[in-house]
Formats: C-alpha cells, sequence, structure tokens
C-alpha cells in the first residue's frame, strides 16, 4: 500500500473517532495524568548473566483521548483510547562492575478500558516507546515495544486513581536487551 493511501486511512480513521469520542458524556474525550513509583531493571548482561536494580524514584506523565465507548456484550463498555506517555526512570544500581542505570523517554500507546462498576474499570495498553538510557556513564538510545496493566477508581466524573504496571523494552549500548517493569500510583483528570 502507497505510504500517502496509508497515511490518509489512518487520519480518516483518527478524525471519525476523534468526532465519535467527542460525543462521550458530559466531559472531554481528553484526560491527562500522572504516576509515580518504584521500578524494576532486569538486563542481559553478556555471558548468561543477569544485570538487576531498583530505584524508587520513577515515573510517568500521560495524556489521552478516549473514543467513544462500545459494547462487545450485554452489559459490557469498553472505552478505547490513544495516549501519549512520557516516562523517566530513576538510578537503579546495577552491581560494582556495570555501575548504575537510568532512563526516560516518550511513547505512544493504544489502552482499552473495561468499566466494571459506575467507579471502577481496568486496562490493558500496548504501544511502542522511544527511551534513551545512561549506563554507567554512557548514553544510548532505542525504540522497544510497551505493554501494561491497571485499574482507575473514579472519585467523580473528572478525577480517578489509577495504578498500573508497564513493562518497557529497549537496549542500552552494552545492555543488549532492557526490561523495564515500573509500577505507579497516581491520579489522571477527564476534562
Amino acid at each position: 500500500m502507497p505510504t500517502t493511501a496509508l497515511l490518509a486511512a489512518l487520519l480518516l480513521t483518527a478524525f471519525s473517532g476523534a468526532a465519535s469520542g467527542a460525543s462521550y458524556g458530559d466531559t472531554s474525550p481528553i484526560y491527562a495524568g500522572g504516576a509515580v513509583g518504584p521500578m524494576q531493571f532486569n538486563a542481559d548482561c553478556g555471558g548468561g548473566q543477569q544485570c538487576k536494580g531498583r530505584d524508587n524514584g520513577s515515573g510517568k506523565l500521560l495524556a489521552g483521548f478516549n473514543f467513544a465507548p462500545f459494547s462487545v456484550w450485554q452489559g459490557s463498555e469498553l472505552t478505547s483510547s490513544v495516549e501519549l506517555v512520557a516516562y523517566r526512570g530513576g538510578k537503579a544500581d546495577l552491581g560494582r562492575q556495570r555501575g548504575a542505570a537510568s532512563f526516560g523517554g516518550a511513547g505512544l500507546s493504544y489502552r482499552i478500558s473495561s468499566r466494571e462498576t459506575d467507579a471502577l474499570s481496568v486496562h490493558a495498553r500496548a504501544g511502542m516507546a522511544r527511551l534513551s538510557g545512561k549506563l554507567d556513564g554512557a548514553s544510548s538510545a532505542s525504540t522497544g515495544v510497551t505493554g501494561g496493566l491497571g485499574i482507575a477508581y473514579a472519585l467523580d466524573k473528572h478525577l480517578s486513581l489509577t495504578g498500573d504496571v508497564d513493562v518497557l523494552r529497549a537496549g542500552f549500548g552494552a545492555l543488549a536487551r532492557a526490561h523495564v517493569y515500573l509500577w505507579t500510583l497516581g491520579a489522571a483528570y477527564k476534562f
């Protein structure tokens, strides 16, 4: 498929979704939030050796757009959205031989949420992220897949509390395959 036709199809899909999303409830389909929590960094350090590190100073900021809700079976309500996410990982000490690792970056994810009660919903996300990392002073960047699961509890029609676990995959210099696990608690605001 030619690039122009593919781009046109994607834009048409986005704008038609935006038009239907704008009619969702009495709030805007746009939301934003942030969360903080611990991060665990696991990497293959070569020779079959695993490098692991933890840090409690990690977090993420996000902004998203909800598309109109839909029903798959009787009584269900699913909502899909597109999210832009900025990640920041603290310093994870990987031991004397490897030093410390840290990362930061941004990604784009597709999220689907299932409302379980009036206040409680669960969600899953998948996407891609560009992360730049620093390992023992040397910097490098890579693009990798992301995924996550979470839960949200609505305090009112605008504000909700969130709990998420995100898995980010990337490679930083000598660490060809790194998995970052980010557990966060935070809040989101629907405008």
